[in-house]
């Protein structure tokens, strides 16, 4: 009740030059600097202080609205805080997404993104080699395998690991006395999260 009674004490307080302040917005705005300080307990209060003293200010709906924002921001911080990272970002995400005029939906945005699962890396579907008749399909898996590049059908797909193979595959030609020719790698997306890699023997 002592709580109580300073919100409402502070509503009723007067504004610049002894001006009457609009006790709604006084409340709206307490609240709002409440949060920024991370005294969310004390800005629910006065959230729904705001909605049930002054049902009929226009600033009760938006009050109601963040009182469901601030709770939804306090579910996730408590996810966060008991290690499902999974569920905190889900629910900071919601926040940001479903409450864009909240105080909170920014730092809801930021906490989420840094929550943020890594997107997973597409998978090789597919794995060609065009115009390599100098060599063998033989050879080049025994080449690849030698030189520990673990490419193949249904791992990750991995920018990196292919240009390797790409390069272990021109020193391939030129230990068989093709030092003229090169390689070119085209990638293909294959719906819904797939790559198909081709590997063609062309002139330097």
């Amino acid at each position: 009740m002592k709580t109580l009674s300073m919100v409402l004490l502070l509503a009723a307080s007067t504004g610049a030059y002894g001006q009457p302040a609009d006790p709604a917005q006084k409340l709206f705005d307490t609240a709002v600097r409440d949060e920024a300080h991370g005294k969310f307990d004390q800005a629910r209060l006065v959230l729904v202080t705001l909605a049930t003293t002054y049902s009929d200010s226009p600033l009760a709906a938006r009050a109601r609205t963040e009182v469901f924002a601030l709770d939804l921001f306090l579910d996730a911080r408590e996810k966060q805080q008991t290690g499902h990272a999974r569920s905190a970002f889900i629910a900071y995400r919601t926040v940001a997404q479903v409450y864009p005029e909240s105080p909170l939906a920014q730092q809801a945005e930021a906490t989420s993104r840094a929550l943020e699962p890594p997107a997973k890396a597409p998978v090789i579907r597919s794995i060609f080699y065009r115009g390599f008749s100098p060599v063998s399909y033989e050879q080049i898996q025994d080449r690849l395998t030698e030189r520990e590049v673990p490419m193949a059908v249904e791992r990750p797909y991995d920018p990196e690991e292919v240009e390797r193979a790409r390069k272990v595959l021109v020193q391939l030609l030129t230990d068989k006395g093709h030092a003229d020719l090169d390689v070119k790698v085209e990638t293909e997306n294959i719906p819904p999260r797939s790559i198909g890699i081709t590997f063609t023997v062309g002139k330097k």
